[in-house]
């Protein structure tokens, strides 16, 4: 006899999250997740069931069953320091710590723990996965001394980065509005938990990593999944209000398996001069065009559950005053059954159109 648990709501009717229940029980959030039906992959298309796994089932329903809904202090009521700048996506469970700790009201309240990031941790996190944040650095152009603007980062392999801002003057309080996302994604019938990290950044300047949510699906399913992040914060100094708004959106996506990827260089009057063809996990970093090449074609090819798909990517030179210009074919690397999206860089030498 099968035992399906609505889990999304017992939790809510319990005011807590998965990320409180797996800290009480002691497994992560990957492990929430099952695989083993059907019904898995089309309950996650509604994002509204999750399946249990069978230690996690009895946890739940001690937990559920016998504690006061009041015992454990949600996670949206403890206020992490600084201000919310970012995310980190891994499918890795990155070390961060954490542990739960009885508050003096006697509710139990978990204490997330941080990774706190140096200059030269980015380039080795990057690695394991992918981000974007945005740092409010000092900024005295207009003549305010405090005065600070975005700048935003991008690093690992996130796809489809995307940071907008915006500074307005909003009755007298200076306000930057800060919009980040980006995508990860996921492949052929292989079940991919993500797990997201939000970053922070103290008043002090330091920045860190804090355990989040996570999302799971398969590239069978045909869908996406988006988590967003938001936070909205004024402070004062020197009698000068100044309102920061973030809001980060990491979506994961289900695309079809790489099968190859070509390069078609063409000419001016559109005449094939060369064609590349590459495996999805030996994909260049850079091409030289073909002497007398106007712009090439990049082709990527794959399988989905609607058979063989072809999608197109065209560039041209950048800059016809520059003949040494650069610019780009995207396209995605497959490889130890991780997707991942590339930009391959394209050198037009002197011989080019």
């Amino acid at each position: 006899m099968a035992i399906t648990i609505h889990l999304d709501e017992v939790l809510k009717a319990r005011g807590m999250t998965s990320k409180e229940l797996c800290a009480i029980v002691g497994i992560t959030e990957a492990n929430l997740f099952c695989n083993a039906t059907e019904n898995w992959r089309q309950s996650m298309k509604s994002k509204t069931k999750t399946i249990l796994i069978f230690a996690a089932i009895l946890a739940a329903v001690f937990l559920i069953a016998f504690l006061d809904g009041g015992a454990v202090q949600s996670a949206a009521d403890e206020k992490e320091e600084g201000t919310l700048i970012g995310a980190f996506v891994s499918e890795e469970d990155i070390d961060i710590g954490g542990d739960l700790a009885v508050s003096a009201a006697g509710k139990f309240v978990w204490k997330a723990g941080r990774l706190y990031m140096e200059t030269d941790d980015w380039s080795a996190l990057g690695e394991r996965g992918g981000g974007i944040y945005c740092t409010m650095e000092p900024d005295a152009r207009d003549g305010e001394e405090d005065a600070k603007s975005p700048n935003i980062t991008i690093f690992g392999a996130l796809g489809a980065p995307l940071g907008k801002t915006a500074i307005d003057n909003d009755n007298g309080v200076r306000t930057t509005d800060i919009d980040l996302s980006g995508e990860v994604y996921a492949c052929g019938d292989r079940q991919v938990i993500f797990n997201l990290y939000p970053i922070y950044q103290t008043s002090d300047g330091r920045i860190y990593l804090t355990r989040g949510n996570s999302m799971g699906m398969s590239g069978a399913d045909g869908a996406s999944i988006t988590h967003t992040l938001t936070s909205d914060k004024t402070e004062t100094i020197g009698g000068k209000s100044e309102r920061v708004k973030v809001r980060v959106a990491i979506t994961a996506v289900s695309r079809p398996t790489p099968t190859k990827f070509t390069v078609a260089h063409m000419d001016e009057n559109d005449d094939l001069l060369k064609l590349e063809e590459f495996a999805p996990d030996a994909l260049p970093e850079s091409i030289t065009a073909a002497d007398g090449a106007a712009y090439l074609i990049g082709t990527s090819y794959g399988t989905d559950w609607d058979g063989e798909t072809a999608e197109y990517d065209i560039c041209s030179r950048s800059n016809d005053s520059a003949p040494y210009a650069y610019s780009k074919l995207d396209t995605f690397r497959y490889q130890d059954g991780k997707l991942c999206s590339i930009s391959i860089k394209v050198n037009w030498g002197e011989g080019t159109a």
